[in-house]
């Protein structure tokens, strides 16, 4: 008996067999699969078990996932130090502030809030949350290079971003990262 199921976004031809599923592999498939680019971007945005159970050691509240990013130079540039925000996690970021916190964000001295990052290992990075006037952006600095340091990041690798509370409700993200493929 076969059936199709949409997984990920592609369309799955399963067969039933002696009580057992599984999808025969052909080569159509297969080169659909190597032909795309974004494959990454039909995952569902799930926290990576090893990430939850890391934020729920440090007693962090449930986490939300706030979006992905494609990393680019900037971001990954030492001289630069600063993690760009997508501007499409902007909003979404800034709602799951404080009202303080957002004055803060937004003000016109540029001072932030200052923030912990949890990398994909479970170290915890001191930085600012920000936005930065010049280029009406939010951003993480000041603490964002050794992340990138620590864990080699390169443009075009994907950052995917969660936001949770620490025990003492202090604004905390999670990023999890998914390297660029080599070529």
């Amino acid at each position: 008996m076969m059936t199709t199921i949409r997984l990920f976004g592609n369309n799955i031809t399963v067969m039933r067999l002696f009580g057992v599923q599984f999808s025969p592999l052909n080569n159509n498939n297969m080169q659909q699969q190597q032909q795309r680019d974004d494959r990454v971007m039909d995952m569902p945005d799930l926290l990576p078990p090893s990430l939850r159970l890391n934020i729920e050691s440090v007693r962090g509240s449930e986490s939300v996932y706030m979006g992905r990013k494609y990393l680019e130079n900037s971001d990954t540039n030492l001289s630069l130090s600063r993690f760009l925000i997508p501007a499409e996690c902007a909003t979404n970021l800034l709602q799951h502030m404080t009202e303080s916190e957002r004055e803060k964000i937004q003000s016109d001295d540029d001072r932030g809030i200052d923030i912990s990052v949890m990398d994909p290992k479970g170290d915890l990075h001191d930085m600012k949350f920000t936005e930065w006037k010049s280029l009406k952006r939010l951003v993480f600095n000041r603490g964002w290079n050794k992340l990138v340091e620590n864990n080699q990041l390169h443009k075009g690798d994907l950052l995917s971003l969660w936001h949770y509370r620490s025990f003492n409700n202090k604004p905390c993200f999670a990023v999890n990262i998914i390297p660029k493929p080599k070529q």
